[in-house]
């Protein structure tokens, strides 16, 4: 297999189905390839599969099978054939000889996809990291050519030995170098998280790709992200205040989204990244009712935090794009099948309702109290509008009358330089 970035033009999908999964389950997985390739720069041609028990240890597809894919590679003029799956180093060599042109499987082209969307110097090293740790296993076979051409000697390595652990050194000095800077770089941001993010509450957006996570993000913020119908059009972590008004502040994060057999590599790669939906106080679960295997994506999704350990953060499901199927959701709803879950269109309902539903959230763990500032502390009360939302304030001729609500950990902070109260506090706001 070529692990050179993706430069053909023209393809042709890969599937093998055996017993475990049904046609419909493997179009699916298709159709979702396809996207994947569009989202690549690829123009599928066509698609083949072959349904057996076992695969061909060898070439994956019996022989006449890899015939007929040959045959359809010449007829159609396709110089790419993309496999629906992983295939073992020795399967892919074998096949892609076979065939003669570009042979990628699934987790390459999710790595080239990647690679595309980078922007960031963080998200350039997570993805280069992804790709040498799915490379380091296939180096052998490239330099085989070597041995034969030139013989060996007995007992000694061959040329392409020597340069199979050359090439393997190399690629080993280059992963430990990027999980160094990546480590340092993940250190920068926890330092910057706890200085920016200290008084504040966070949520993160997450769900599979394409749900419609950045536009939301969009909508509840000012943050214009460029959102694009192609899968993986984000990758780097972004977050922007939600609410001014709100005390504690709300910040949003938006996340790379999720997919079936997301591979291992970039999860790994892309942890401290995704460390955004782990620390989150509340998780946004978008998911888009419009496609028919929602119920799928929402699986995946919490497969996915639960890898990350993100899967004990309270999270509010998000129903989204509802406005192109209305008969579903009237079902939904009358079901209660998702009692608290909102029902929305990200790009035409207004945001306001999504807002409302976050900070009720949050103000169900909030705590109002009332308290008296005396005049010789008025110089505190910047820190006090600072880390909870005042409701009431009266000048008497004893001090400051507050009425505040605030987290329980923001409330201990005021308790540090305003000692003294009127009455015991009530949960929840006023």
């Amino acid at each position: 297999m070529n692990e050179t970035t993706l430069h053909p033009r023209q393809a042709l999908l890969l599937a093998f189905q055996t017993s475990d999964h049904t046609s419909a389950e493997t179009e699916e997985s298709l159709d979702e390839l396809q996207e994947l390739a569009r989202s690549a720069g690829l123009e599928v041609l066509d698609r083949l599969t072959q349904a057996r028990e076992k695969m061909d240890p060898g070439h994956v597809f019996g022989a006449g099978k890899v015939t007929e894919i040959k045959r359809k590679i010449g007829e159609l003029g396709a110089d790419t054939a993309i496999f629906d799956g992983n295939l073992a180093p020795s399967q892919g060599r074998h096949l892609e000889k076979a065939l003669g042109v570009l042979l990628l499987d699934r987790t390459q082209l999710i790595l080239d996809i990647f690679h595309r969307n980078a922007r960031t110097r963080e998200a350039h090293m997570q993805v280069e990291l992804a790709q040498l740790e799915y490379m380091l296993p296939r180096l052998v076979g490239l330099w085989a050519h070597l041995d034969r051409e030139r013989g060996g000697i007995a007992g000694s390595k061959g040329a392409g030995e020597k340069q199979i652990d050359l090439d393997r050194t190399i690629v080993r000095n280059r992963i430990a170098r990027l999980k160094k800077d990546l480590k340092h770089v993940a250190q920068e941001r926890a330092t910057q998280k706890k200085r920016r993010q200290d008084n504040c509450f966070r949520v993160s957006l997450v769900g599979y790709t394409n749900a419609g996570k950045t536009t939301l993000m969009n909508r509840l913020t000012d943050a214009r992200q460029l959102a694009e119908d192609r899968l993986f059009a984000t990758l780097d972590s972004t977050t922007r205040v939600m609410s001014e008004s709100m005390r504690p502040k709300i910040l949003l994060s938006d996340t790379v989204g999720f997919i079936r057999r997301l591979p291992h590599e970039l999860v790994a790669s892309f942890r401290s990244t995704l460390e955004v939906a782990r620390d989150a106080d509340l998780l946004l679960h978008v998911v888009d009712l419009h496609q028919d295997t929602w119920e799928e994506h929402i699986a995946i999704t919490e497969k996915v935090l639960e890898e990350i350990e993100a899967h004990q953060v309270p999270r509010l499901l998000v129903f989204n794009k509802v406005d192109r199927v209305e008969d579903r959701v009237r079902k939904m709803l009358a079901q209660h099948k998702f009692p608290e879950a909102v029902f929305t269109s990200a790009a035409q309902d207004d945001p306001a309702q999504m807002r409302e539903h976050i900070v009720r959230f949050f103000e169900k763990a909030m705590i109002t109290t009332p308290l008296l500032l005396e005049y010789a502390d008025y110089g505190e009360l910047s820190k006090i509008y600072r880390w909870s939302r005042v409701d009431e304030v009266r000048y008497e001729q004893d001090g400051i009358h507050l009425l505040v609500t605030s987290t329980p950990a923001n409330l201990e902070r005021i308790r540090a330089i305003v000692p003294v109260e009127e009455s015991q506090p009530t949960p929840g706001a006023p």
